[in-house]
């Protein structure tokens, strides 16, 4: 059976300074699907994901949420409160490891007992239930970034965007929350859009890979069909396949 579309855009375009920095004609994440976006430094991810989140204007477009248009401003909190981001750097507040999971059910007037509840059962999910009361300034990068993935999944998100949420992270504990992330995306159901740099976590997460080049997306499709079948020389040098100039073996995806 196929999947529902969950999200969608077209004509998207966003412009900076006068400049175009996103320029994307269509674009779609299904329920349940896990998208990874790659691409060189200023190809246009983090645009794509911004705009996609209503966290910058776009020039001209339309984005669509379970086939309803998504406003903008003020009007578009519903939608925000239905989907969560995560960036490169944990951005926490000077609080405790509870509160910084128990912040956004908070906002969303959720009962206290409700909360104790939700919270306790997302930091037991992320493996910090031990760091509940510590203050997040005295966290690990890893214990950092697990905390704000406990945030973002206690609302419960239809979709969550994550721009190289691992990145900074040795290659141990990027591993670690990469495998523990692929579980509780199964688990939640949660949608994930994703960007990196790092083939493994592509191959590890992702149900479909886009390639962006420019502000525009140059490739899609599932993992293995994008690495051994580039449809130019960009992606096939980006993507680290040899395709048509030989075979390269694919890490296992369990």
């Amino acid at each position: 059976m196929s999947r529902r579309v969950l999200l969608e855009a077209r004509e998207l375009a966003v412009r900076r300074g006068g400049a175009e920095v996103l320029n994307i004609s269509s674009f779609t994440i299904h329920e349940n699907e896990t998208v990874a976006l790659i691409g060189p430094n200023g190809a246009g991810k983090s645009s794509l994901m911004l705009a996609l989140a209503g966290l910058i204007p776009s020039a001209s477009g339309v984005r669509l949420f379970r086939g309803e248009p998504i406003p903008v401003g003020s009007a578009a909190t519903g939608y925000r409160r239905r989907i969560a981001m995560l960036f490169q750097e944990p951005l926490l507040f000077d609080n405790t490891v509870f509160g910084n999971v128990a912040s956004g059910l908070r906002i969303r007037g959720v009962p206290d007992h409700e909360i104790r509840e939700l919270v306790n059962a997302s930091l037991h999910r992320f493996r910090i239930a031990h760091l509940a009361t510590r203050s997040a300034r005295k966290l690990s990068g890893g214990e950092a970034q697990r905390t704000s993935l406990a945030r973002a999944f206690v609302t419960r998100p239809e979709l969550i965007f994550l721009d190289e949420p691992f990145v900074a992270l040795d290659p141990p504990t990027r591993q670690l929350l990469t495998d523990d992330l692929k579980q509780i995306l199964g688990e939640t159901g949660s949608a994930a859009l994703f960007s990196t740099h790092d083939q493994w976590e592509v191959t590890r997460l992702a149900d479909r890979m886009v390639v962006m080049n420019n502000g525009m997306i140059v490739q899609s499709g599932v993992p293995d069909e994008v690495m051994t079948h580039p449809v130019t020389d960009f992606v096939a040098s980006f993507a680290g396949m040899r395709s048509r100039y030989g075979e390269m073996a694919l890490p296992e995806k369990t």
